[in-house]
């Protein structure tokens, strides 16, 4: 009974022992690199786009030159320029992403309308003029995506959703509006939607695709009303205010 007794004791010193012995575990704590990372993104695709600008009249009198009078329409609009085509384009976007999900980003890029350009000088003219031209539209923008899954056993992992506010540039256009008396100012803001899904093909890197909507709003126009555009014209349900639309697609690389 001894012999049993001490080894007994032997054996809970010794568990005693090892759990004094062993080292307290460490609390880990998270560091600002273990949340924040970079993001990057480069992407090219191509759109289905159209434009559509005109300004209601506050006078709503139109001059019939044929008949060399005045002549009042109550659904009268003037300076009606109207694009439709494709647009190829390349867009970057670089920021920042927190804990892997949410991107904050700068964007800057630039797309080509190709495409027919139609002008009408009044909507009740029968002449109307068109041609077709190539437009350079450099932007820049910020936006926000949102990566919800990214456990990779998960199929649903890599799809996102996004939005970016984007000033464009309507280069060329103020030639040819001045060639037809109408004096909009060359640029517009851009929202854009999209969402897609991204494949990882390492560590750091994935590819993938996205589907993209967007609308532009023209900005303040220049002049008087008259034979120019008003400062702030009257306001219309008819009136247009969406000025531009488009939809596509697009491959999408990025490093997060």
């Amino acid at each position: 009974m001894k012999c049993v007794a001490v080894l007994i004791f032997c054996l809970v010193a010794c568990s005693m022992a090892s759990v004094n012995d062993a080292a307290p575990v460490e609390r880990k704590h998270r560091r600002a690199r273990d949340i924040i990372y970079s993001y990057f993104e480069v992407s090219a695709g191509a759109t289905y786009s159209v434009s559509d600008y005109k300004t209601k009249s506050s006078k709503n009198y139109y001059h019939d030159l044929k008949r060399d009078e005045m002549v009042y329409d109550k659904d009268l609009y003037y300076n009606i320029y109207s694009f439709e085509g494709y647009s190829p384009w390349l867009d970057s976007k670089a920021g920042v992403i927190l804990i892997r999900r949410i991107a904050l980003y700068l964007s800057f890029g630039c797309f080509w309308s190709i495409g027919e350009y139609r002008y009408k000088l009044y909507s009740r003219d029968k002449d109307e003029y068109s041609e077709d031209d190539v437009r350079l539209r450099p932007y820049w923008g910020f936006g926000i995506k949102y990566y919800p899954l990214i456990n990779e056993q998960n199929p649903f992992s890599g799809f996102f959703v996004g939005t970016t506010l984007r000033g464009v540039f309507l280069n060329d256009n103020e030639e040819a509006w001045e060639k037809y008396g109408m004096y909009y100012e060359d640029g517009e803001t851009l929202i854009e939607l999209e969402m897609g899904k991204i494949w990882k093909i390492s560590e750091h890197y994935s590819v993938g695709f996205s589907i993209k909507a967007a609308g532009g709003f023209g900005g303040n126009t220049e002049s008087i009303d008259g034979f120019h555009v008003d400062k702030h014209p009257v306001q219309d349900e008819d009136d247009v205010t969406l000025n531009s639309k488009h939809i596509g697609v697009a491959i999408t690389f990025v490093r997060k």
